[in-house]
Formats: C-alpha cells, structure tokens, sequence
C-alpha cells in the first residue's frame, strides 16, 4: 500500500446511509456493491466511506432528499445543522 492510500484509510470512518434507488450510480462511485444492502422496493443502506470534512459533507448533501445519514450520530447533527444554514438563507 502506498502512503497515501494508508493516510486515506486512517482518516476515514465508515457511516450508514439510506439511499434512493435512482442516485445509485452516483454512490457507486464511493463505494462498492458489497457495501449496499436492499432496503425495500426502492432504498439501499450504504456503508459509506467518509472524512469529516467539507468536501464530504458537501458529497452527501449533494444527494439532496435521496439520501439519510443514520449513523453515527454527530454526523447526522452536523447535517442536520447545514441544512437549517442553508434553509435559513431563503427565510
């Protein structure tokens, strides 16, 4: 492994996210098929690489209402809190 790809690794954390079917592609290309597991007709759970860090934050926000942190906890406040930021400029 380079060095990079250990310092990558060591940053990331897995989270667990509940996805649209139709934003699928898009999440593939984070993750794998072995990190999807069927939930109901049209939702997948993601075991989702993630860094704390805008740059993620801004990939799972991009997903729009197609896509639910559930776990862990902090990430889904500190989402939770962005996405009040950004409704509260269209108040």
């Amino acid at each position: 492994m380079t060095d990079f790809t250990e310092t990558l690794e060591a940053l990331q954390t897995k989270i667990k996210i509940r996805v649209h079917k139709s934003v699928l592609d898009r999440i593939l290309d984070y993750c794998s098929y072995e990190d999807l597991i069927s939930d109901g007709d049209a939702h997948y759970l993601v075991t989702f690489p993630f860094i704390e860090n805008a740059y993620y934050y801004d990939i799972l926000l991009s997903f729009g209402d197609k896509c639910e942190c559930l776990e862990p906890s902090h990430i889904r406040a500190e989402l939770k809190r962005r996405i009040h930021a950004i409704a509260a400029l269209y108040e």
